[in-house]
């Protein structure tokens, strides 16, 4: 990828914070709570995030999920990402304040699955 293009989601302007990725997250929430969490929550964020870069709640809020490199995000990184996910469930919910607390606004999820979340 070219300079340019790194220096483009390596600002800090560029990368979206935690109250708007929590109201992304709220809106996603929201609209599972009509399908079951499971199978068709797995499928709705790995499916969205590998398709758009994006779910219905980050398009409500203008952001996207890239790789650190700023590509794309592939299959392989969507399903760690949502593992990260879980096992930020598990830290209580710790794992994604790191958002409001780290310079890139990475939660663990973000930082296993080498992402950041950008504003688009």
């Amino acid at each position: 990828m070219s300079t340019n293009a790194e220096t483009v989601v390596d600002t800090p302007q560029s990368y979206a914070g935690f109250g708007k990725r929590f109201l992304a997250f709220l809106i996603d929430i929201l609209l599972l709570g009509f399908i079951s969490w499971g199978g068709a929550n797995i499928i709705y964020f790995i499916g969205m995030w590998t398709w758009r870069g994006q779910t219905l709640g980050q398009m409500v809020f203008n952001v996207k999920v890239v790789k650190t490199s700023g590509k794309p995000v592939d299959l392989r990184v969507a399903v760690i990402r949502y593992l990260g996910y879980l096992l930020c469930g598990l830290t209580l919910g710790l794992g994604y304040l790191l958002i409001a607390f780290d310079k890139r606004k990475q939660g663990l999820h973000d930082k296993l699955a080498e992402t950041f979340v950008i504003n688009v």
